[in-house]
């Protein structure tokens, strides 16, 4: 009797032992959700957690669900999901915020969860929908909207620019001689590079809400990155040899002398919107570029404003220009200027595409 109490106190010790050191497994059949953007490297960072977490469990499965797609404003409506990304257990949700950026304590959360434990989220008390467009500025990082404002500069001020802003300027002055008049063609003309601008922006952006087209986009670019910024640099070393750019604009001079020649406003909106697409081997691939990178903002309705901003400074280095030489400076100083500066200005943009390449790869911006 005696040793079968010992064989039974062994058994169940036993028993003890293996259920204290087994991994604990998830409910059975535990769905898992996670709520996405393409191209963004938060959620990136989350999918790559929770799938380390998920190999020591049996009897789950993941869907990821885009933030943007109908699913997605379903999902975020029902479990009141605040943040991109937003990884829901169960009942509990845990957004971005919850975690912010730490690996370690995300890890924690999901294992919780797991365990069926209710994992309360910090922003309980916010109000809801705030993934709404309404909503849009509360999801605006004061940082990240002056950066991309400071690249719409740095697009906008380049040799093209230069060039084709002082032969306008000069032929403005030379047919009026009026400042008031400069001031004005600058006025619509910037506007006509705003609007298409903004309009292929918007078209670009939508698309990379597809998350398989915004993976092959990011392989795309990439390539197309590095492409464009050794030809930026090559065209630095030919003009500093003296040869011809290989960006050219004289093709369009002659709708330039059009537009001019008619002195009506719309002529000179137009104008801009050709120039835009003139204006696009100098400045596309920053401008792709940076579309990628706020795609991966996880918030469409932010990601329209930052776009915005950075048309916006795409547009006032045109505006600017424009106020000085109306103001006294002649077309021919900025177009010596152009001169003078143009083989540096060609390889900050050169490297600065080739940098860019590895790190939207990567997804690290």
């Amino acid at each position: 009797m005696k040793a079968i109490l010992n064989c039974l106190m062994a058994i169940l010790l036993t028993v003890t032992f293996v259920i204290v050191l087994w991994p604990v497994s998830a409910e059975d059949n535990t769905q898992i959700t996670i709520i996405t953007s393409p191209g963004c490297t938060k959620c990136a960072a989350a999918e790559r957690v929770l799938t380390e977490i998920l190999a020591d469990y049996e009897n789950t499965s993941v869907e990821d669900v885009i933030f943007s797609s109908e699913e997605g404003h379903r999902i975020i409506k029902e479990h009141k999901a605040k943040d991109v990304p937003s990884i829901i257990i169960g009942n509990s949700v845990i957004g971005y915020k919850d975690y912010d950026g730490n690996e370690t304590e995300l890890k924690m959360l999901i294992m919780s969860a797991l365990q069926g434990q209710n994992v309360v989220s910090k922003n309980e008390d916010e109000s809801d929908g705030i993934l709404d467009g309404e909503h849009a500025l509360q999801n605006l990082n004061l940082s990240s909207a002056a950066t991309v404002f400071v690249a719409g500069l740095l697009a906008g001020f380049n040799p093209c620019l230069l060039a084709i802003l002082a032969f306008l300027a000069s032929t403005v002055l030379a047919s009026s001689g009026r400042r008031r008049d400069l001031l004005t063609m600058i006025a619509f003309f910037s506007a006509g590079i705003f609007v298409v601008y903004y309009i292929f922006g918007v078209g670009l952006f939508n698309v990379l809400q597809e998350k398989s087209t915004a993976a092959m986009f990011r392989l795309v670019l990439a390539a197309l990155l590095l492409l464009l910024g050794l030809m930026q640099m090559e065209d630095a070393r030919r003009l500093n040899g003296g040869r011809d750019s290989l960006f050219r604009t004289d093709w369009a001079m002659k709708y330039v002398h059009g537009a001019l020649a008619s002195k009506r406003l719309g002529s000179y909106f137009l104008l801009g919107a050709l120039f835009s697409l003139v204006k696009a081997p100098c400045v596309g691939a920053v401008y792709i570029a940076i579309i990628g990178i706020i795609s991966s903002q996880g918030y469409a309705s932010s990601g329209l404003i930052y776009l915005m901003m950075y048309n916006l400074g795409i547009v006032l280095p045109v505006l600017l220009l424009g106020v000085i030489m109306a103001l006294g400076m002649s077309p021919e100083q900025v177009d010596n200027f152009r001169n003078n500066h143009k083989v540096a200005i060609r390889m900050i943009t050169g490297a600065t595409l080739m940098a860019l390449a590895p790190l939207i790869y990567w997804q690290l911006i």
